[in-house]
């Protein structure tokens, strides 16, 4: 069974959430959220991109992430 994480990258550096989400759909929507809320993730990662992959390594959605 596929998961889903989400990643913060800017060229230079990445992280990620650590998540196991069992849905596409919840994972882009929870993707989704962290932009309009924001966090420390995409303050740090700001002018970079957000983006949720598959546990087989697949970026299934991606999203710039507005800079400061």
């Amino acid at each position: 069974m596929k998961t889903y994480d989400i990643y913060f990258s800017d060229g230079v550096s990445s992280d990620n959430k650590g998540f196991f989400i069992k849905t596409e759909e919840k994972a882009i929507h929870m993707a989704e959220d962290m932009l309009v809320k924001g966090n420390s993730y995409t303050e740090d990662y700001a002018g970079g991109t957000i983006s949720v992959v598959d546990s087989e390594g697949n970026t299934v959605w991606s999203k710039p992430i507005p800079a400061k």
